[in-house]
């Protein structure tokens, strides 16, 4: 009995701690809100900005407007092809065809490249003790993989590898 009375006690405290709370309202608060924001607004009623005066050679061209933001970029951009042609080597993708230690193998695998696609230049070189077959020189490896995918069903041991590729700019 005395459980059953506490129960009730604590359901009731319960219920009433989740009662809502209700905000007073006053007649001066009953009025819709209003800010004037008119002075952060900007005004766009001046014309004092003639454009009949301007000279368009001034501001097309590379003239005296030394601030401007077209004449600083473009001196940012010879900057960086300056420095790009410094550079004389870029990082790129060639296919290897063949490494062994047999030069007839080696020889072989140039003519068959050459078959397939006489576009693609294979080139023979000779790092002791292997021969090393390797056929282009892409930037991109989305360019090269496509040209592996086709010479893979005749070379199923060709790798796609990084390779520095010389760069000549003129």
């Amino acid at each position: 009995m005395r459980g059953s009375k506490l129960l009730i006690f604590v359901v009731a405290l319960a219920a009433y701690a989740c009662k809502t709370s209700s905000v007073s309202t006053t007649a001066t608060t009953k009025e819709a809100y209003r800010e004037d924001l008119s002075v952060l607004r900007p005004d766009l009623t001046d014309n004092s900005f003639d454009t009949t005066n301007i000279d368009s050679t001034k501001v097309i061209g590379y003239g005296p407007l030394t601030g401007h933001i077209k004449y600083e970029l473009d001196s940012v951009n010879r900057i960086i092809i300056e420095q790009n042609k410094a550079k004389r080597f870029v990082d790129g993708f060639t296919i290897q065809v063949y490494t062994g230690s047999d030069r007839d193998v080696a020889n072989d695998a140039v003519r068959k490249v050459n078959m397939i696609n006489p576009e693609l230049e294979p080139k023979i070189r000779y790092v002791q003790p292997s021969y090393k077959v390797k056929v282009g020189q892409y930037i991109s490896r989305l360019e090269a993989h496509e040209i592996f995918e086709s010479l893979k069903t005749e070379f199923p041991l060709a790798l796609l590898i990084p390779e520095r590729i010389p760069v000549n700019y003129d």
